[in-house]
């Protein structure tokens, strides 16, 4: 089933899910796992995140009749394979992993506990992790960022800021599987090629890597840089646009948080509303729903964030063509 019918397959699916003052949870004492390679937020993050939130207003309350197993490797390859074991032999009713890469180590373990996933990647179908959007066929359902299909758009965003640039370097976190590290090249220069830019691949393993790539591509006389996220570069998000600024290097991100810090443009899905979407995906598994007939949903908003101040301090003039077109300015 392409991704067209798949969008009617789910408007049936949203129609008929549980709302709020309806099937209630009852009695039943639900309980979920999440396993993430991000830092573990701080209980201020927690309460006030909208997974949670969202899961409350569908009746699932920690403390009550929902408990959360959580467990953030910090960016520490080696715990990764011990917290998914963790999770799994805790026998819990769903698994949430915040990232793809995170569900690699949930499949070594089980192909038959839910797991709901925040998509990164290119596609998951290529990437095997479902048979396709409309019935994922396995024990692996969530939401994808599509953000393989918008990295075309921050391209042609960069394009309309900067008409002449001609050059466009790519920070992005290498993949170890060599397949998919070739088809993210691959496609992405399919991308430029439709807007008329070269593009330059710069690869950075950790956050000193990164950080060191901004003076080296301002040497390099670099006129735009795409940068491709990791949970390190949104820890450090402030840092790398001031980088940026410093060394007066227009570049385009992938979530809003990043334009807020201080980037200059961010083009993408709401990540709030990703979570609220994963929260439902939740809740409906806790319900009885099996993943591999729970369509894997995509992204229901994206959103054009611009920082006038960031175009002011690294002398750009934004046009009004592109500031019509944003959601927000900043600044």
């Amino acid at each position: 089933m392409d991704r067209r019918r798949f969008v009617t397959t789910l408007a049936s699916v949203i129609a008929v899910a549980p709302r709020e003052g309806a099937a209630q949870a009852g009695n039943k004492v639900a309980r979920v796992g999440v396993l993430s390679s991000a830092r573990r937020p701080s209980d201020a993050e927690l309460k006030s995140s909208p997974w949670p939130l969202e899961m409350q207003r569908l009746g699932w309350v920690e403390g009550r009749n929902l408990i959360v197993e959580r467990r953030y490797a910090d960016r520490q390859v080696e715990l990764m394979t011990r917290y998914a074991r963790e999770l799994v032999d805790a026998r819990v009713d769903v698994i949430m992993a915040m990232a793809d890469p995170d569900v690699v180590e949930l499949r070594k373990l089980t192909s038959t506990l839910p797991i709901v996933v925040i998509y990164n990647g290119l596609d998951p179908v290529e990437d095997g992790l479902i048979a396709s959007f409309a019935r994922p066929g396995g024990n692996v359902t969530g939401v994808s960022r599509m953000l393989g299909e918008t990295r075309a758009k921050r391209l042609e965003l960069l394009k309309t800021l900067l008409p002449t640039v001609n050059r466009v370097s790519v920070l992005f976190s290498p993949s170890a599987d060599a397949g998919r590290q070739e088809r993210f090249e691959s496609r992405l220069r399919d991308a430029a090629r439709a807007v008329q830019v070269e593009l330059s691949f710069h690869a950075y393993r950790n956050q000193d890597e990164l950080m060191v790539a901004f003076p080296a591509l301002a040497a390099a006389r670099t006129p735009a840089f795409l940068l491709e996220p990791t949970f390190q570069t949104y820890g450090n998000r402030q840092r790398i646009a001031e980088l940026a600024i410093r060394h007066r290097l227009p570049g385009v991100f992938t979530l809003r948080e990043y334009a807020e810090a201080g980037g200059l443009m961010s083009y993408g899905p709401d990540w709030p509303t990703l979570l609220r979407q994963l929260a439902q995906q939740t809740d409906r598994i806790l319900r009885g729903a099996r993943p591999a007939e729970l369509p894997m949903e995509q992204p229901t908003r994206f959103e054009l964030v611009i920082n006038l101040a960031t175009a002011k301090a690294i002398g750009l003039a934004v046009p009004r063509s592109l500031q019509l077109r944003a959601d927000e300015m900043i600044g």
